[in-house]
């Protein structure tokens, strides 16, 4: 009897977290500033996409079909196939690795909500403005849930298991379940929950782009098979909790309850790399104001558990790059992108390679508190000249204790879009996710890119979205 009431209770506490997900959603939707802030996720996960294009790993880049109605973003043409849309999005956003998070959750509800919203709206013809709310709605439900759950056993990586989720949240929305039916259908996500490898990530294999490509498109096709009717099941947040997570406790966390939303917490990445990597980015670019890069002889870099796991010198690959502290403290201090694609050998990326050599990563047990709550770094220097010179953070510019400006954003969005192989149109696409009426057809958005031919050179910078709409209560135009 014990072990039924435990059941019951944690399923009693999903229905309560999807309820209070979908009012936080609806809430935030209700004033200006919420309606700028989902449009600012939406633009800033679809230039991350287009800048994949050209950049993903054989067999995600087919092109589709022209007419096919669900956009492929990273790759030519579109398909009628959602979950296939869904996986491919999915990926290409971790291939630019420039999203959107929630600390506390340690995960990426946008990253999955967004694939399959986009997917599931184009796929049944919807307007900007359900687009808009299931990837709300999608991005509160896997917040809560990442709250809940907390942080995934040693070795896993958070990908595809409760983004999964948030997929079939975003892709229910769309499909009109109410907050009942959107607690079964994510339920049932959680059963096919994945569950891979982080050490593939830091060694740059592209294993690592399955987690939340199908992932994303788990959760799509679930929220398809419960919308059709496909029977709902036992609780699954209890099997989660024990395999994928450290242990889900009896008492709920209870921010992920809260009613309030949570995407004004969310932070955005300044450039292409892992979070855990960003504080000591954010000290080497500061001392690096003073300190010319020819004189640094060695740096070592203190920092809590996660983080001091990226400590790859070497990293092979783009994909390794942007999870090894060492080539992003390097290129903090020559001033050079982090995450850029692979491409021609050049002197930036060869002294990158070099001065990367010298950077050691340590876990600072007394730093482990520090995290979720921030990401505590401490980056020390040794000059050739035998001087030492220490530098910490806790925050990089994008966290909500730091936050980003909507021109800081747009300006992150313009560099995306600079990246060789954009497709023309991209620009546009950003710009009308911004300032488009509700109302707009959203395949009418997506066409700008869905036929439009790279260019090499990266395409021109989107149209600042401004300050956007005020703060009042207007679903009529958003």
């Amino acid at each position: 009897m014990t072990g039924h009431r435990r059941s019951d209770a944690h399923d009693d506490v999903l229905a309560t977290l999807v309820a209070g997900a979908v009012e936080a959603a609806d809430t935030l939707l209700a004033t200006g500033a919420g309606q700028v802030l989902v449009r600012q996720v939406a633009a800033r996960l679809t230039a991350n996409a287009v800048a994949a294009r050209g950049h993903l790993p054989a067999g995600l880049d087919t092109a589709g079909d022209p007419d096919g109605p669900c956009s492929l973003l990273a790759a030519p043409g579109g398909t009628d196939q959602p979950a296939q849309a869904a996986a491919v999005t999915a990926a290409a956003i971790t291939v630019s690795q420039c999203d959107e998070g929630l600390r506390e959750s340690r995960g990426h509800p946008g990253l999955h909500a967004y694939a399959a919203a986009l997917a599931t709206a184009e796929a049944d013809d919807h307007s900007l403005r359900v687009f808009l709310r299931a990837l709300a709605v999608g991005w509160e439900v896997g917040a809560r849930l990442g709250l809940l759950l907390g942080a995934p056993r040693p070795g896993v990586h958070p990908h595809g298991g409760w983004g999964g989720g948030a997929a079939a949240a975003a892709a229910g929305t769309v499909a009109g379940q109410d907050a009942a039916g959107l607690a079964a259908t994510v339920n049932l996500a959680l059963t096919v929950a994945l569950a891979g490898p982080e050490a593939d990530t830091r060694r740059g294999n592209s294993a690592h782009y399955l987690l939340p490509g199908l992932g994303s498109a788990n959760g799509l096709t679930v929220a398809r098979l419960a919308t059709a009717g496909f029977p709902a099941t036992g609780p699954a947040l209890p099997h989660l909790g024990r395999t994928v997570h450290q242990g889900l406790t009896d008492r709920p966390v209870d921010a992920a309850l809260l009613p309030r939303p949570l995407l004004p917490d969310a932070y955005f990445k300044p450039v292409g790399v892992c979070a855990h990597t960003l504080t000591a980015w954010t000290v080497a670019r500061a001392m690096a104001r003073d300190l010319p890069a020819d004189e640094v002889a060695a740096v070592t870099v203190h920092t809590y558990a996660g983080a001091a796991l990226l400590a790859e010198r070497r990293p092979a690959g783009r994909l390794a790059r942007q999870f090894s502290i060492p080539w992003v403290v390097a290129c903090g201090l020559l001033g050079t992108d982090p995450g850029a694609p692979d491409g021609s050998a050049d002197d930036r990326r060869a002294r990158a390679a070099r001065l990367a050599e010298r950077v050691t990563v340590r876990h600072d047990p007394g730093l482990d508190q520090g995290y979720p709550a921030g990401r505590p770094a401490v980056v020390e220097v040794t000059t050739r000249s035998g001087a030492r010179l220490t530098g910490r953070a806790r925050f990089h510019h994008g966290d909500r204790e730091d936050p980003m400006t909507a021109d800081d954003l747009a300006a992150v969005d313009a560099a995306l879009l600079r990246t060789p192989g954009v497709p023309g149109g991209a620009a546009e696409l950003l710009h009308g996710l911004a300032r488009a009426p509700g109302a707009t057809r959203l395949r009418d958005l997506t066409a700008l890119v869905r036929g439009g031919a790279p260019n090499p050179n990266g395409g021109p910078p989107p149209v600042p979205a401004g300050a956007g709409p005020s703060g009042r209560k207007d679903t009529t135009t958003w």
